[in-house]
């Protein structure tokens, strides 16, 4: 699993889900919620199962896909100097998260500080996208918004 990759994706349709205006299908929903369970159980298959599936229900909404488009577009050219206060915490995604989602996590996480990063951004997804309304609970999550606004900065950018 590219690493960077599946953050920026991860962290741009969060981010575009934070932003939707349009309402999920009860389809989209439950094609998120598949998705949550295969970065659970299969975090390895990010490239060959997850990432192209996850993009191909993407595309199939306009609205969601030209938002996550344009924060993909920016978080490529922030790389990977994103300041980790930005990221929601677990505290943050309990306080918002509905009470009758299941509580899942992704693999305990190593020694190695990267991968560590890697597996909280997996399981910040994993937390949102099995939730009943993925986007209403993205737009509860003060830290998305932050890193949004960090994100659009003119400064951000260079």
């Amino acid at each position: 699993m590219d690493n960077l990759t599946a953050n920026k994706t991860l962290l741009a349709l969060l981010l575009a889900l934070q932003d939707l205006d349009t309402s999920l299908t009860e389809q989209e929903k439950a094609d998120f919620t598949d998705i949550s369970h295969r970065l659970y159980l299969e975090p390895e298959a990010w490239e060959s199962d997850i990432a192209p599936s996850l993009l191909s229900i993407i595309q199939v909404n306009p609205n969601l896909n030209q938002r996550y488009q344009t924060v993909k577009s920016q978080l490529d050219q922030v790389g990977d100097t994103l300041p980790a206060d930005l990221l929601p915490t677990s505290a943050e995604l309990e306080h918002v998260a509905s009470a009758t989602a299941p509580k899942i996590r992704g693999f305990a996480p190593v020694a190695d500080e990267s991968e560590s990063e890697s597996l909280e951004i997996n399981n910040i997804a994993i937390d949102i996208l099995s939730q009943p309304n993925p986007s209403a609970t993205a737009k509860k999550l003060s830290s998305l918004e932050r890193l949004k606004q960090f994100l659009q900065k003119p400064t951000a950018n260079t």
